[in-house]
């Protein structure tokens, strides 16, 4: 069974501003580039298997990329959607974001 991937416009500034930030400390445009894309890569993922990763927090699972980013996300069994909610470096607080 497939589900709808929702991604929440915030997300999309989330992980724009995630690979200018690494652009911005690395100089390496292609390693801004690889995170950009498996970024997107874990999201789309969740069409198949949304159910794979943890419960975290209340309803709202996470996806950890390269161990240093977290992709929030909640599952609406009903109309079969995955919604992303978030997307965060490790180090930030949940709470402050």
């Amino acid at each position: 069974m497939f589900y709808k991937i929702v991604i929440r416009d915030v997300v999309h500034i989330d992980i724009n501003e995630l690979s200018d930030y690494i652009y911005r400390f690395s100089f390496n445009q292609e390693i801004a580039k690889k995170i950009y894309d498996d970024l997107y890569k874990a999201i789309f993922s969740l069409e198949f298997l949304p159910y794979r990763f943890e419960k975290y927090i209340w309803e709202y699972r996470r996806i950890i990329v390269q161990w240093s980013y977290k992709i929030f996300y909640k599952i609406d069994e009903e109309k079969k959607k995955v919604i992303i909610t978030r997307v965060i470096r490790t180090e930030q607080d949940l709470n402050n974001v």
